[in-house]
């Protein structure tokens, strides 16, 4: 077996994924103002790449024990980020100005751009409102490269402005920060018959600026935005309080070091180099972009157009399982039930622990916390099980990147009402999506009955409604016996742990993959099927890597259905038998799942985990089997309509790009709707029946 195998670098890929999100926006057959949501989705998709990958490379030039190897690899690897960046860019403001701007003006919506015309009706009402409502918040500032500067605040909207006195040659220049938080990004304009007006703020302080400046003549503005580093690593062999250190780290997230400045591309030199002084910020992170910068706000764009220019809301499905009946543990104690959201109601999980909360054979409850939403109504329940005498611990993970003050928020309130929360050690993250329910024995019996509820995705009813996720609630003793003993060794009750059932990193995860993947290549082998299914959102390991490899060289078939980081390079020798599919819809594809041919018993693993060194090696994960028959077809089947997807898939090919899924069938298969309607059909039998 070959050696000499490539890897693709892993932030390169990522860019390829994100670049697949922006072409999105040109999908005609979706509504503008969905298109719109695309452009803003890959806007801040990029700015919180900055904010974390970014740093990681600026930190190992920066680091005087860094070798010179390392640090030139992380040079090479920056200018090649920047480089496909700019692209990126690019395409991204040729989409926005020549397909989307006169996509809204075919629908009577004119979005005004900074060099057009006011019409006298809009000057007069831009006056106004300047004046009434964002003139009092404004605090211009002249730069002065010799004197103390102002501050540039990460993640913040700029007007750099080019003024001159009179009887001066010379320019000043001057700041301007947008007062977001005053004012709305778009200003809707007084219509006129059926045309509707909207404006950037940007532009109703550029056509006021005579106002902010009195006795300068204004030349020109642009627009400016720093990227800060974000990132921040905790030190596990250090002994301190991990939500006090957090807190301290969030904070400094504000003051972190520049990692980009993306700027107006029609910004004189000069005055690009005068900024790049007077802040310290290398030119060579410096990134040209259009007139309008912050773009992931043009989710906020409003729509005072007809509602056909946005889909309509999605309304989850009803399950009648659970609807007919009063008791979701009468039934979950007869069978186990998968839900797949967002396309079933994630009401249920609620309901699943409201009802723990109020039932008095309840005993205990036990959950893991990554990603808390705010307001969670499953936070509550288990707030009025801990009133009700409910025993509860949470287990929350504080280093959630960019969840970090709201989880801790959250747990100090849970704290409050008699909930124990025991948070993550240093250098571990748990990002298992794992609860346990027990219930009093009976008399007659030592133990009882135990409920657990495992998923792919987060207990977080915000992101379920755009999530694709699974859940399955099961009372299978084996599992959730196995689930005790995880939660043992979460409360540092157990330090030698043996899983059976479940897969759990960094116990036994990698090497019962391995055992699997070889198993598949010893089929192989024998002249015997062996094929692979593997859905996540990064590929990133290189060992794992390495066995695919090794498992395609074999002749073992591999369907890989990523959508975000691969690393695997398809199309080698060594991956003639690999094929790689991403597919970016309505619903951000998020649930993992491990198909296993197994010599026809077909295997079935729904898992927390990526394929990626982080996953494998430094959190808490879990993958659990499918025993069900039932829903081991069912995930199957879903598997199988996503392999057959081509409307919304793309394939990748060796190099990186995403190539639309073409073939000669006449049916159009998309496969989220297609998901939902095998789920719809599934009910309705249930219901008929």
């Amino acid at each position: 077996m070959s050696q000499d195998r490539r890897f693709f670098k892993r932030d390169i890929s990522w860019l390829s994924f994100n670049y697949r999100v922006l072409s999105e926006s040109r999908n005609q057959k979706l509504p503008i103002f969905e298109r719109i949501k695309f452009l803003s989705i890959f806007s801040s998709n990029l700015e919180e790449f900055y904010k974390i990958r970014i740093s990681e490379y600026r930190q190992t030039i920066a680091q005087e024990n860094s070798n010179s190897e390392a640090k030139s690899r992380a040079e090479e690897i920056l200018y090649e980020i920047n480089k496909e960046v700019s692209r990126q860019m690019q395409d991204f403001f040729f989409i926005f100005r020549d397909e989307i701007l006169p996509e809204l003006a075919r629908n009577n919506i004119i979005l005004y751009q900074g060099e057009q015309p006011l019409l006298e009706i809009h000057r007069a009402f831009i006056r106004n409102y300047f004046y009434d409502e964002i003139f009092p918040f404004l605090q211009p500032v002249l730069i002065l490269k010799d004197d103390i500067s102002s501050f540039l605040r990460d993640n913040r909207l700029y007007l750099i402005i080019r003024l001159y006195k009179k009887e001066r040659v010379e320019p000043y220049y001057a700041l301007i920060k947008i007062p977001f938080s005053k004012v709305p990004r778009f200003i809707t304009l007084p219509s006129i018959e059926k045309t509707h007006y909207l404006m950037f703020i940007d532009d109703a302080i550029g056509y006021n600026l005579d106002i902010v400046f009195p006795g300068f003549i204004i030349d020109s503005y642009y627009s400016i935005r720093i990227s800060r580093d974000a990132d921040f690593s905790i030190d596990p062999h250090r002994d301190y309080d991990l939500v006090e250190e957090i807190q301290k780290s969030v904070k400094k997230r504000k003051t972190g070091r520049t990692n980009r400045m993306v700027y107006n591309h029609r910004m004189p030199t000069e005055m690009l180099r005068f900024l790049c002084e007077t802040y310290h910020i290398p030119m060579s992170q410096c990134i040209p972009a259009g007139r309008y910068l912050t773009l992931e706000d043009l989710i906020k764009l409003p729509n005072p157009g007809s509602p056909d220019l946005t889909l309509p809301p999605f309304m989850p499905m009803r399950v009648s399982l659970f609807d007919q009946t009063k008791s979701m543990f009468k039934v979950i104690k007869k069978q186990d039930v998968l839900l797949c959201y967002p396309y079933q109601s994630f009401d249920y999980l609620v309901r699943f622990f409201t009802e723990a909360a109020y039932d008095p054979k309840v005993d205990e409850i036990k959950i893991t916390q990554y990603r808390v939403a705010e307001e969670s109504a499953i936070v509550n329940a288990l707030i009025a099980a801990a009133k009700n005498g409910k025993k509860v611990t949470v287990f929350v993970e504080l280093k959630a990147r960019f969840d970090e003050e709201n989880n801790i928020a959250t747990s100090e309130r849970m704290k409050k009402h008699g909930i124990k929360i025991i948070y993550s050690t240093p250098g571990l993250k748990v990002h298992a999506k794992i609860a346990l329910i027990r219930l009093h024995p009976p008399k007659e019996e030592s133990s009882g009955k135990n409920f657990a509820y495992l998923s792919t995705g987060n207990f977080n009813e915000k992101t379920a409604k755009i999530y694709s996720d699974m859940g399955l609630f099961t009372s299978d003793k084996a599992l959730t016996q196995e689930l005790s003993l995880l939660f043992n060794i979460l409360e540092g009750k157990s330090a030698n742990p043996y899983f059976k059932q479940l897969i759990v990193s960094p116990f036994n995860m990698i090497f019962s993959l391995q055992e699997k993947i070889a198993h598949e290549i010893e089929l192989a082998k024998q002249g015997k099927k062996a094929y692979i299914i593997l859905k996540m959102n990064g590929l990133q390991d290189e060992g794992m890597i390495r066995l695919l490899y090794d498992a395609s060289e074999a002749g073992v078939k591999i369907d890989l259905i990523i959508r975000g980081i691969c690393c695997l390079v398809p199309g080698q020798p060594y991956s003639k038998n690999i094929k790689i599919i991403r597919i970016v819809d309505e619903f951000l594809e998020h649930s993992r799942v491990w198909y296993f041919n197994a010599d026809g018993k077909e295997e079935v693993f729904l898992s927390s985990a990526d394929w990626m060194k982080r996953n494998l090696s430094r959190r808490i994960e879990t993958a659990f089997p499918i025993t069900d028959e039932q829903i081991k077809q069912k995930i199957i089947k879903v598997l199988q309509l996503q392999l057959q997807d081509n409307t919304q898939a793309c394939l990748i090919d060796e190099h990186l790009q995403n190539i639309p899924v073409t073939d000669n069938s006449e049916k159009e298969i998309r496969s989220q709707k297609c998901i939902y309607e095998l789920l719809k059909n599934e009910e309705d039998s249930t219901i008929h029946i």
